[in-house]
């Protein structure tokens, strides 16, 4: 398309109407007047001799346009004919190729021993027929030819009822007959074809559908686009000069699949790959088949489909069944492994508890001495209290870390400060430290680090690592038992470790530390670690576990850090 819009102005000059030469001049002086006022940008002239009339009866703002000529072209054959109408004209001089046109159609019917060649009474018929003698030189001597020209309707349909066996019939152009009577070509054609058994070549596409075998034809729906293409050139500045055309543009292997089936040709070798097929036949079911196909495949996977959907339900329930039940037994685990550490930390939490109660005891004793022996001033008394509060606090804190890990409960993570939850954790563990004559460390990173988790959860993983590592050092000499908790900043996470000095861990459980019901203890269950590792990897951190060259091993896991806001 060359524009958004455009006019087409369409004029039918019926050149064949009149002896060549002699077009009435007063006719064209309609056509004169009717374009004065118009402004035309590109003309195009179709047909056989449109260029003659318009050059010798248009006025000069017609004949100074740039133009394409659509016009058959015999100079090949001596019949030379001027397609130009002026210095800027696109030629599209259609020239038949009928020596391949003729060998073609005789390679379909090698059998054939006899060849009409048909024409009508108009001008146009009478060169074509006067080229196809010429040209007929080529055709083997063994096939007998006949010319049939200048008749009337009804004696050419009597003759075409009557043909020889083997005999092909070679439509020219049959623009009228004998008796002036005018026709139209594929009209010829499809009149013939219901008087004769003999297949009909014709030399255009114009016969298909009615009739025509077809072959290498001149395609004029080739033409007609071909004509659209030149004139958007034209009209987007190409020189109408420099616009050649050839042979492959116009022509093609041109069929129409009732005449093929009709000769048992439909598969034949000789039709040539890539050839054009028109009106094949196909039944409702051939022709929809592939739709019966999609429909029935459609219901198939549908009812796959609904079958798999049912099947994925009945285990969806199944499977939440089973992640109900677990997600139970993983928060019993979790109480019963919370429970077995604090069990074995009962025995010195008494001595833990024991301080500060003494000290809040020893305290309000000095006090009221201090009291009656009038020594008191309310600086001192100031002291005393304080001290006494803070003892106080300090036995509750300790109290209040085991009530929350002894809770049966699922908490959600809140914004908590790491080091806290370390020293909580430490204030715990230190009777036990006491009572097995081990070292107690810590090493925190300064400030606070907010981390988001559950604090139980997090303790519960704390205090598992230091029970481990002061396992882990039984048989160590009292002297070197020592466990270092350290926090570092790495970045955007930080790095919570438990050191120890015991004997390491042994390289052939390191790849499975922590799966559950692995364990190096005779007693142990195997799932302390396992259930490290799953509060961890719930908390979106990692955790790992490494043995230090100098001896012992590092247990350690990271968390992200929340920002202070």
């Amino acid at each position: 398309m060359f524009a958004d819009s455009y006019t087409l102005h369409m004029e039918y000059l019926d050149v064949e109407r009149y002896p060549k030469g002699n077009y009435p001049k007063e006719r064209f002086e309609l056509y004169n007047e009717k374009y004065r006022d118009i402004k035309i940008d590109l003309l195009i002239c179709v047909g056989s001799d449109a260029v003659d009339p318009i050059k010798k009866n248009a006025e000069s703002y017609i004949l100074n346009l740039p133009t394409v000529s659509v016009d058959l072209d015999f100079s090949n054959y001596g019949y030379a004919t001027d397609l130009r109408l002026n210095d800027h004209t696109a030629v599209l001089g259609l020239k038949f190729n009928i020596d391949k046109w003729l060998s073609t159609a005789l390679s379909y019917f090698p059998a054939t021993s006899s060849i009409y060649f048909i024409s009508g009474s108009a001008a146009l018929d009478s060169i074509l027929m006067s080229v196809i003698r010429e040209a007929s030189n080529n055709v083997p001597q063994n096939i007998k030819k006949s010319f049939v020209t200048n008749i009337s309707m009804d004696e050419l349909l009597l003759k075409v009822r009557t043909l020889p066996v083997n005999t092909i019939l070679f439509m020219l152009s049959f623009n009228a007959d004998n008796k002036l009577v005018p026709y139209y070509n594929p009209e010829v054609i499809r009149l013939i074809s219901k008087q004769t058994s003999a297949p009909i070549f014709h030399l255009s596409d114009l016969g298909i559908g009615e009739g025509s075998f077809g072959g290498y034809v001149l395609s004029f729906a080739k033409v007609g686009l071909l004509t659209g293409d030149v004139a958007v050139k034209i009209l987007n500045g190409a020189d109408p000069n420099s616009i050649k055309i050839t042979e492959q543009e116009y022509y093609e292997y041109l069929f129409d699949w009732g005449e093929l089936k009709r000769w048992n040709l439909v598969n034949s070798d000789l039709i040539p790959a890539g050839s054009r097929i028109m009106f094949e036949d196909i039944s409702f079911v051939d022709k929809y088949k592939w739709v019966g196909g999609v429909v029935l495949l459609f219901l198939v996977l549908q009812t796959l489909l609904i079958a798999t959907l049912i099947r994925l339900n009945r285990n969806q329930k199944l499977v939440t069944k089973r992640i109900i039940e677990t997600e139970g037994r993983y928060r019993e685990f979790l109480h019963e492994d919370r429970s077995l550490r604090l069990g074995q930390l009962t025995a010195s939490l008494s001595h833990e508890l024991n301080q500060p109660l003494t000290a809040i005891l020893s305290t309000a004793q000095a006090g009221i001495n201090f009291i009656n022996s009038n020594e008191a001033t309310p600086d001192l008394l100031k002291q005393i209290l304080q001290k006494i509060v803070e003892n106080d606090k300090r036995g509750a804190s300790i109290l209040s870390s085991i009530r929350g890990m002894m809770k049966l409960e699922i908490r959600e993570k809140e914004k908590t400060d790491i080091n806290f939850l370390i020293n909580e954790v430490i204030a715990v563990f230190q009777s036990e430290a006491i009572k097995h004559i081990t070292q107690l460390n810590v090493n925190l990173s300064d400030g606070q680090v907010y981390v988001l988790a559950d604090r139980i959860q997090i303790q519960q993983v704390l205090l598992n690592l230091i029970f481990n590592a002061s396992h882990s050092m039984e048989k160590v000499s009292a002297l070197n038992r020592e466990i270092t908790v350290s926090s570092s900043i790495n970045n955007e996470d930080v790095i919570v470790s438990v050191r120890d000095n015991g004997l390491g861990i042994n390289e052939a459980m390191k790849e499975k530390l922590f799966k559950p019901f692995v364990t190096a203890r005779e007693e142990g269950l195997g799932i302390g670690l396992a259930i490290c590792r799953s509060i961890i990897e719930d908390h979106q951190g990692k955790i790992w576990a490494e043995n230090i060259p100098d001896g012992g091993a590092e247990f350690s896991f990271s968390l992200k850090i929340i920002k202070d806001e």
